[in-house]
């Protein structure tokens, strides 16, 4: 696992960043990413399943969802997100998606 302080910055303060978190200390789980939309500021520099550990230099733990949200917003055209990456080579679980027509069904026609 990588720790790193991810920069960004984007044209103007109605653009997304680009990226969907999930967590906070209200859920009882870590801030992570969960994904992360193509040709948007963040594509490319973050990852789904990056741990977020920071956010321009302050400390996630104790932040709920909703504060963390607010803390990115608040940012304006520069954020700092300090992540932990999981760099082990194992696929995630949303990559393991079928990728031909599906053989077989769950469900028995009767």
């Amino acid at each position: 696992m990588t720790t790193m302080n991810v920069q960004m910055s984007k044209q103007n303060l109605g653009e997304p960043w680009g990226f969907r978190l999930q967590g906070g200390q209200d859920f009882r789980q870590q801030l992570t990413i969960k994904k992360v939309q193509p040709n948007s500021p963040c594509a490319g520099r973050l990852s789904a399943g990056d741990s977020v550990l920071g956010i321009n230099n302050y400390d996630t733990r104790q932040l709920t969802h909703a504060q963390a949200q607010n803390m990115i917003r608040q940012s304006g055209t520069n954020l700092q997100l300090t992540v932990l990456r999981n760099q082990s080579g194992l696929e995630r679980i949303d990559s393991l998606k079928p990728k031909g027509p599906v053989k077989f069904s769950p469900w028995r026609q009767q």
